[in-house]
């Protein structure tokens, strides 16, 4: 039961069952990640907030020291225009006077004030004072001429660009003050204007700089230029150009924060600002390690600390799942126990939590009821273990009784069906075995003449008179459909202890369609046979009744008519002695003429029975003998019409018309010949119809009827005019003449080899084997055509035949069989080949070569056997 249960639960879609501690550590996770997630937030923002206050005190101290500096500036300027107001200067004092000595002293305490020196210069560059020298001296006039011109100009205080007074002192600035006259100059004096120049180091706007917070790098740049003015450490690199991201920065921008790498390879981020009075900017760095420290350590120490308690969390969460899995696993395992149907374990101390501890007494509950009912049940389990194996047993027995090829049968001793096989049901044409169980075998399966006799049997086994039945007989079954068939049985009987019948077994096997085999293999053999003695006897006719005196002439004559007669036979074996085509018997007796375009066959499809097919080829071939010797055909522009139509007793009439060369009229025969007379006693007995012979001067018009027991139309009236005559191909060399003869057969060879070199030609072999024809085609290269047997010494010759076509040599094919293996075909697109059929007549050899060579007619040629046969291929 308790396998039941669990195979029950198993049978449902099965899901992968997750842990206890896996949902404890989900549960943590589920508290924790939360908060995590929102300290994680909070410490990003921190972190942006932190850099964002270190961006924007760079910012400030930028924005203070370019105050700074335009303080500082603005204090230059102002002595600068202090000086350039003096009354000595705006006066025009001589030099050695009291006044302008009284301004050369107050000038140079000003310069040394600043760490440089003041010069007094004209508007033409020349020096009234330079406190560097004494007053008086004559001094060299001043370098910065733009400088004086502009301020003369605007009439306002200018700073010049830095520069470096001597070699190894340190570099400069210089502020341009125009003085301010007293009264009107005139315009050609050369001493109008005056411009105070005072000089101071570039270290007093560096000392203005040190002011900024620790760690912070100071500068002053010229934002056009990119120059370095002043700095708060490395005062070396004053004058210098700033690296680029820096100049571009300070050019396209009043303030700013930019990162980049300083001349010295270090990391900066620096914010700049621009002076109001002048195109300088106030810079201020701080290295990018520092940078980046002052807001990814608060963001390092948070993470750490919410991992930290992200695994305490965890490991708290493993301790209390330890203490509460403990119990379900051993309420896991007396569960398996139970089911497994051993034992249970036994859990005397009760355990901490609650819910678990009414699932442990439950279970024991349920252990005991379920123990109960396994005994009560196992009995019955084993009860059907057996039926099921039952079951099992008797549907093998049930396959292997369906899968048998033949017929098994059951009987009880009343003769009632107990059993029949798949196989059985087929063989009576029934569908299911209800349709033969409990039915009498002997009044409803037996044909009526049997019951009687296998009655009588069966009560003479059930009473004990017979012991059984005969161990193998035939009888017949009768099919639902009232069809019969005959069936083998192999008998077999089973009896009680006491020799009472219990059934008869039966097999039998279906020989109805074997024994209709045997019997057509019978009739046709005698068929063959009564038809090879009847072509025999037709021959020995011909033989008998061949009239002429001059050997030559008997010998073409017989071999003419025996050619029709294989011909005839050779259309009824390529239709499976079905009969033949009308059409393809006359277009086969008048071939050499068809494709000269002097026949014109034409009439509806007609299909001759067996017995009417070798009596139309006799007719056709002595209508066709005597219009080449007598009639039409005997001059070359003779021609013949044939035609037939239906007559209204559903016959056949066939008129065959001769249309005589003009100028040669044909003659009335004095007598009719063998030929003629055989064409009027075929017409009558085998064609069951009438014949009439109109002869006129334009040639012989046959008329003749066939009964239509003979025949069956299968088409429409389809007259063809006389086909269009090809064009000649052109004739080859005289001297390349040689014909390749392959053919075992060694009085055929000398036969063929004589009718080649009758024609003229020059015989190479004849070749006896396979092996022989190859070496005689492979070594002459001159071959006009040849003449191949398709079996030689039971080897097919179409190894040669390929060799030949593939060097362009026609091929002539000699068989007896219906057709050509191998997958060859005269119309097959494989060169130019022609196949006859044996015995081969002389004419139709010769006309097959004229055909593929192109050769002209030979008046050697026997025209009456011109009628060569084409391969007919049929669907």
């Amino acid at each position: 039961m308790i396998s039941s249960a669990r195979n029950g639960v198993d049978e449902g879609p099965r899901r992968r069952a997750r842990g206890l501690r896996l949902y404890l550590l989900a549960l943590v996770g589920a508290v924790l990640v939360p908060a995590l997630a929102g300290g994680i937030a909070t410490t990003w923002q921190l972190s942006e907030a932190q850099r964002e206050q270190v961006e924007e005190s760079l910012r400030t101290s930028a924005s203070a020291m370019a105050v700074a500096l335009d303080r500082e500036l603005e204090a230059l300027l102002a002595s600068a225009a202090g000086l350039a107001s003096w009354p000595a200067l705006r006066r025009n004092a001589a030099i050695d006077s009291e006044m302008m000595a009284d301004f050369y002293a107050h000038a140079a305490s000003v310069a040394a004030r600043y760490d440089g020196w003041v010069s007094v210069a004209r508007a033409d560059g020349g020096r009234l004072l330079d406190t560097r020298q004494r007053l008086g001296s004559d001094l060299p006039p001043v370098a910065g001429r733009l400088w004086i011109d502009q301020v003369l100009t605007s009439g306002r205080p200018a700073i010049s660009d830095i520069f470096l007074p001597n070699s190894g002192e340190q570099p400069h600035l210089t502020i341009f003050a125009p003085v301010q006259r007293n009264g009107d100059r005139s315009a050609g004096d050369r001493n109008d204007g005056l411009v105070v120049m005072l000089a101071f180091n570039s270290v007093h706007l560096a000392d203005a700089m040190i002011g900024m917070r620790p760690g912070e790098i100071s500068g002053l740049v010229h934002a056009l230029e990119g120059r370095l003015i002043a700095r708060s450490v490395g005062r070396a690199a004053v004058g210098q150009s700033v690296p680029l991201w820096a100049a571009t920065a300070v050019a396209s921008a009043e303030s700013g924060l930019v990162h980049g790498t300083a001349s010295d390879g270090r990391e900066l981020t620096t914010a700049f600002q621009r002076l109001e009075r002048l195109p300088w900017a106030a810079v201020v760095g701080i290295p990018y390690e520092r940078y980046v420290a002052a807001w990814r350590a608060p963001l390092t120490r948070l993470s750490l600390g919410g991992l930290a308690l992200l695994l305490a969390g965890l490991i708290l969460a493993l301790i209390v799942s330890r203490r509460l899995l403990q119990p379900i696993g051993s309420l896991a395992a007396e569960a398996e126990a139970l089911a497994a149907g051993g034992p249970a374990p036994q859990l005397h101390t009760p355990v901490g939590v609650a819910e678990f501890e009414a699932l442990r007494l439950g279970l024991h509950r349920s252990a005991e009821l379920i123990r109960s009912r396994a005994v009560a049940e196992g009995r019955v389990q084993a009860a059907e273990a057996v039926a099921q194996a039952l079951r099992a047993e008797r549907d093998r027995a049930r396959l292997y009784f369906d899968v048998a090829g033949v017929v098994l049968l059951v009987l009880g001793p009343d003769g009632r069906v107990q059993g029949i096989n798949r196989r059985g049901l087929e063989v009576l044409g029934l569908r299911h075995e209800n349709e033969a169980i409990g039915r009498d075998w002997v009044s409803e399966f037996l044909p009526l003449a049997a019951r009687p006799a296998t009655r009588l049997m069966f009560e003479r086994i059930a009473t004990g008179g017979v012991d059984m039945l005969p161990t193998v007989h035939e009888t017949s079954v009768l099919r639902a459909d009232g069809e019969q068939r005959l069936i083998t049985w192999h008998n077999a009987t089973l009896r009680d202890a006491d020799g009472r019948l219990t059934v008869i077994v039966a097999s039998g096997e279906d020989v109805t369609d074997s024994r209709a085999a045997e019997e057509r293999q019978v009739m046709l053999m005698r068929e063959v046979d009564h038809r090879a003695k009847n072509a025999l006897a037709v021959v020995q006719s011909i033989l008998r009744m061949t009239e002429t005196p001059d050997p030559a002439d008997f010998a073409a004559t017989v071999e003419g008519r025996v050619s029709a007669l294989a011909r005839a036979h050779t259309l009824l074996a390529s239709e499976n002695w079905t009969g033949s085509d009308l059409r393809l018997l006359i277009e086969a007796e008048l071939a050499g003429y068809v494709g000269e375009g002097r026949v014109s066959i034409g009439g509806p499809r007609v299909w001759l029975s067996p017995e009417a097919v070798q009596a139309a080829s006799m007719v056709a071939h002595e209508l066709t003998t005597n219009a080449i010797r007598h009639g039409a055909l005997a001059d070359p522009g003779g021609r013949v019409s044939v035609h037939w139509e239906a007559t209204p007793q559903q016959g056949l009439q066939v008129v065959w018309t001769e249309h005589a060369a003009p100028g040669r009229p044909v003659a009335r025969p004095v007598r009719r010949g063998f030929g003629l007379r055989m064409v009027d006693a075929t017409v009558r007995s085998q064609f069951r119809g009438r014949i009439t012979y109109d002869w006129q001067p334009d040639g012989l018009q046959c008329t003749m009827t066939i009964a239509a027991e003979r025949l069956s139309l299968r088409g429409p009236i389809n007259a063809q005019p006389a086909l269009p005559q090809p064009a000649a191909r052109p004739a080859l060399p005289p001297a390349v003449r040689r014909i390749l003869l392959a053919e075992d057969e060694p009085l055929v060879a000398m036969e063929l080899e004589a009718q080649l070199r009758g024609m003229g030609f020059t015989v190479t072999g004849p070749a006896a084997t396979l092996q022989q024809a190859m070496d005689l085609a492979a070594s002459d290269g001159e071959l006009l055509a040849a003449v191949l047997d398709v079996n030689l010494a039971g080897q097919a010759v179409f190894p040669v035949a390929d060799l030949l076509v593939r060097r362009g040599v026609p091929v002539v094919f000699a068989t007896g069989y219906g057709s050509l293996p191998g997958g060859w075909a005269t119309s097959g697109g494989q060169g130019r080949t022609a196949l006859l059929r044996k015995p081969l007549s002389r004419g139709a050899l010769a006309a097959a070569l004229r055909e593929l060579t192109g050769l002209p007619e030979s008046g050697s040629d026997e025209a009456g056997g011109t009628a060569m046969l084409r391969l007919q291929e049929r669907a």
